[in-house]
């Protein structure tokens, strides 16, 4: 087993930069969807080699200068995944007894169908975000030599086609008209 799976790639500092939550927000419990939404968003576009080269190089910190990069072309999209996915979690609770919604004194709690709202919007951003992470690597793949997406991922950050990647099926059909 890896040793480095619960290693998140971000800190608590590039993920307020990066997030909506606002700076006076405690991460705390952010933490353990840092590393659900890497493993489900990021890993797909970076492949487990490039993923593991980061979080050992973020375990022992020496991360080199292109992986530095890397982790700030990281940040956005793995904070705002990160965030989609603790959504839900943040505003009803799992306890002995059964599911309670978060409220306070002071404030009104949101009702499921603006968290469903919300949710849309941060994933259609972090989807956003994850492409221009992709467009950025595939720019710059010679410094990533470990770069080797999951076959199920796919991003239109290609060069040809005006960005979009085009299938070839091998089959050539000649134009008949005349």
């Amino acid at each position: 087993m890896n040793q480095f799976i619960t290693t998140p790639l971000i800190n608590e500092q590039l993920f307020k930069q990066h997030s909506p939550v606002t700076s006076a927000t405690d991460i705390t419990e952010f933490i353990p969807y840092i590393c659900i939404a890497q493993e489900l968003y990021i890993e797909p576009v970076l492949g487990s080699c490039l993923m593991d080269e980061l979080k050992k190089q973020v375990v022992n910190n020496n991360l080199s200068v292109a992986n530095s990069d890397l982790i700030i072309r990281i940040a956005p999209a793995l904070s705002f995944y990160t965030v989609y996915q603790a959504l839900p979690f943040h505003w009803a609770t799992i306890v002995n007894k059964g599911i309670t919604i978060r409220e306070s004194e002071n404030s009104r709690s949101v009702d499921i169908k603006d968290i469903a709202q919300l949710r849309r919007w941060m994933l259609n951003d972090a989807d956003i975000l994850r492409n221009q992470l992709a467009a950025f690597i595939q720019k710059h793949k010679d410094d990533y030599p470990l770069w080797k997406p999951e076959q199920q991922f796919s991003c239109d950050c290609g060069e040809e086609n005006g960005g979009k990647h085009t299938f070839d099926s091998g089959f050539y059909f000649p134009n008949t008209k005349r």
